[in-house]
């Protein structure tokens, strides 16, 4: 019940500010024939602090252990299907991985799986890394 008055307080506060932002930082409407929307590493930045926001870095472990995007997990592409469980499917997920490939793909999987408030953070890390946003150390790769 917490959970849905949190999420209502939520929706109605975005339907304020909805206009002062752009389309690309605020969830499909749910009408919309795709789950997927694309935004750049610069809106979304500001949105791997919010407390319902989920962020996957769907690289390798590897490439995720070498640096990754502030609050990032890692749930590498290859996996993704098998961890569906460590994504929650009524909050936004924010996908992203080296250049913006493997998230499109990673984002497709997720919305054939019924998530409907996906975003796939174009140009990847190395967007983001090149845009000097908060990169973290990791901890566990999964």
């Amino acid at each position: 019940m917490r959970l849905i008055v949190v999420l209502t307080v939520m929706v109605l506060s975005l339907g304020g500010c909805q206009r002062s932002v752009t389309t690309m930082d605020t969830p499909p409407p749910s009408t919309s024939t795709t789950a997927i929307t694309d935004i750049e590493p610069a809106a979304a930045a500001p949105k791997t602090q919010e407390a319902y926001a989920q962020f996957v870095d769907v690289r390798t472990a590897a490439e995720y252990k070498a640096g990754h995007a502030d609050r990032a997990i890692n749930i590498p592409l290859d996996t993704l299907e098998k961890n569906l469980d460590l994504i929650e499917k009524n909050e936004p997920v924010y996908i992203i991985c080296e250049t913006g490939r493997r998230s499109k793909e990673a984002s497709e999987i997720l919305a054939k799986n019924g998530y409907t408030m996906i975003y796939n953070v174009t140009g990847g890390t190395a967007e983001w890394r090149s845009q000097g946003l908060p990169m973290a150390k990791p901890a566990e790769a999964k």
